[in-house]
């Protein structure tokens, strides 16, 4: 590799007999020289040109080096504005580009970090893991703490995305150990990291720790002006209290996350909230007021352009109604749902499973059975084995109810081996 600026003047310095003194005076102190020869300062055209007499060599011998510096710099620029702009794809040539040849002036574990970020969003896990470790390794040589968090925070990402929840919660503690080593506390960070963690066993059905994660992110929280994280915490405690059945907790939270969203402006997640207020309504019995509440979801998603949102809460409705006995209602929501949606959302999977359980109700046996077949197959290609194994079991009613109970078995079988899959993702073993 190329000497540096800052290597070109020591060694021109060293050769003249000169100490860093010597080569300062008059102009700036030898801590100004040691940063300029260790490449952690860049010195003005000015300094530059009374360094340069002094070493007796012409300006243009350093001018060469420090254009390359300002070309790197900027062009590390352009790459993170393409990573703000989400225009990963473009960013990685050019993070790859400064990785082989980067100066003293951009950390190339920076960079990797980057790369990584880069690689993780567009899905490329093996890549991305294997530079998240290669910067924690890094990071820990220079006992860089802040720098270790972000690798495992990501390293835990994209476990997730892997469905290795266990190792995903593993790095996520890991991260918050490191964070309570630091003299500066980041609270946005580990409220982050608790909400990640929260969300993960929740997800595993463990609403208990979910809770005890969301509890502790909320006083992580508590006395920030950070409002939009406070609304996400709220929303998420509105819907682990849903889960564990506790619906005026729930309603609670997320009539506090709907207020914050709305003095927030953030129109897409105040009416999320309160479509998720609605489902509460719903799930406690008062089935009017939750379909009143969801009919509005559906005419607020429908007049901000939020078409994606009006699936899953037709989904809702469907739900409802299906509940309430009102099998056609319920039927029609489903088809709305389903015009809406493409064939790879995985919400698809949810709404099939309902339209399976109102045919079933109906008495249409066949067409119940094809509904839940297809509600399978979308769980398997999104790799949920827990929806896989509820949609297997309400399979295999629909089987019994039908009088095939050769079928059933089959069915209650297959549900056993995806009941077996979820139980080693959350690192059980049978």
């Amino acid at each position: 590799m190329p000497a540096t600026l800052g290597q070109k003047i020591k060694e021109l310095r060293i050769q003249k007999g000169l100490t860093q003194s010597d080569l300062g005076a008059g102009m700036v102190t030898p801590s100004m020289i040691s940063q300029i020869e260790a490449d952690k300062a860049n010195p003005s055209h000015k300094l530059l040109q009374a360094i340069a007499e002094k070493l007796e060599t012409p300006i243009e011998y350093f001018l060469t080096d420090m254009q390359m510096q300002i070309e790197q710099i900027a062009t590390y620029k352009v790459a993170r504005a393409m990573m703000e702009a989400e225009e990963y794809t473009d960013a990685i040539p050019i993070l790859q580009d400064l990785m082989e040849d980067s100066i003293p002036q951009l950390h190339s574990a920076e960079i990797q970090y980057d790369l990584a970020v880069c690689q993780l969003e567009l899905g490329r896990l093996d890549e991305a893991m294997d530079g998240f470790d290669k910067v924690l390794s890094s990071a820990a040589t220079r006992k860089d703490l802040y720098m270790q968090i972000l690798a495992l925070k990501n390293l835990g990402i994209a476990e997730e995305r892997r469905h290795n929840y266990p190792l995903a919660i593993y790095h996520w503690q890991k991260a918050l150990d490191l964070l309570e080593k630091l003299d500066k506390r980041d609270p946005f960070l580990a409220a982050e990291i608790l909400r990640m963690i929260g969300q993960v066993y929740s997800y595993l059905g463990e609403q208990k720790d979910a809770l005890q994660s969301y509890e502790k992110a909320h006083k992580h929280l508590e006395g920030t002006a950070n409002f939009k994280k406070i609304a996400d915490l709220y929303r998420h405690l509105g819907q682990t209290y849903k889960e564990m059945g506790e619906f005026d907790r729930a309603s609670e939270y997320s009539q506090h996350a709907i207020s914050l969203y709305r003095g927030l402006k953030n129109i897409k997640l105040s009416i999320e909230v309160k479509e998720n207020y609605g489902i509460v309504k719903g799930e406690s019995g008062e089935l009017k007021d939750a379909l009143t509440t969801l009919a509005e979801c559906l005419t607020e998603y429908q007049e901000y352009g939020y078409a994606e949102k009006m699936a899953h809460t037709h989904g809702e409705m469907a739900r409802i109604h299906l509940a309430n006995k009102s099998y056609d209602d319920a039927a029609h929501h489903c088809e709305e749902a389903l015009k809406l949606l493409k064939e790879e959302d995985l919400e698809r999977g949810y709404v099939l499973r309902t339209y399976s359980m109102i045919r079933k109700e109906q008495g249409d046996f066949a067409a119940a059975i094809h509904f839940m077949e297809q509600s399978v197959k979308t769980f398997e290609i999104a790799d949920l084995p827990r929806e896989i194994a509820k949609s297997y079991s309400l399979l295999g009613d629909i089987y019994k109810d039908q009088g095939d109970l050769q079928k059933a078995i089959h069915s209650l079988e297959q549900m056993k081996r995806a009941m077996e899959s979820n139980l080693k993702e959350r690192g059980i073993v049978l």
